[in-house]
């Protein structure tokens, strides 16, 4: 009599766990779906929405000494310069919206230029006014745009401005 309570315990348990073992199974056997990923192309992830500053940095780099240290310099941008946007239209066309700080009540709301990507998709060109920058694109996703610029050549001063969505 004093083993039945004992007899009925291992049974339970061992149904129980029969029962858990069944329910990992179906749990482990999910209908996977897949998804189909788009690569996009430069131009498309270039173009997709516009860009905000959050991060440039400077290292100058002389002949003999390549442990330069890298500067940080976006906290001592003005505020006006900070909350800029910067958007590649479609067919070429860029613009720099001043956000919501301008430097002056008269200055353009909007800044036009143009743009355009090397053919192998590792350089931009922006054409505004008079000027022309070139920069070597380190990173382009769908949420971080990476450029570096550098000017020089003993030292050589490399800036690098990185944006995102």
């Amino acid at each position: 009599m004093k083993k039945l309570p004992l007899f009925l315990s291992l049974a339970a348990a061992t149904l129980s766990l029969a029962a858990c073992e069944k329910e990992l199974e179906e749990v482990n056997e999910p209908v996977q779906e897949v998804a189909a990923v788009k690569s996009q192309s430069a131009t498309e992830l270039l173009s997709a929405s516009s860009w905000h500053l959050t991060d440039l940095t400077s290292r100058t780099v002389t002949a003999g000494s390549p442990d330069a240290p890298t500067v940080s310099l976006l906290a001592r941008m003005k505020p006006w310069l900070r909350d800029n946007t910067s958007e590649f239209k479609s067919g070429g066309s860029y613009t720099v919206s001043e956000g919501a700080l301008k430097a002056s009540a008269q200055a353009p709301q909007l800044l036009t230029g143009a743009w355009q990507l090397s053919a192998k998709g590792d350089s931009l060109t922006i054409r505004q006014d008079n000027s022309v920058q070139r920069y070597s694109i380190a990173e382009l996703t769908t949420s971080t745009l990476r450029l570096n610029h550098s000017t020089g050549t003993n030292p050589v001063t490399t800036t690098t401005s990185v944006f995102s969505h």
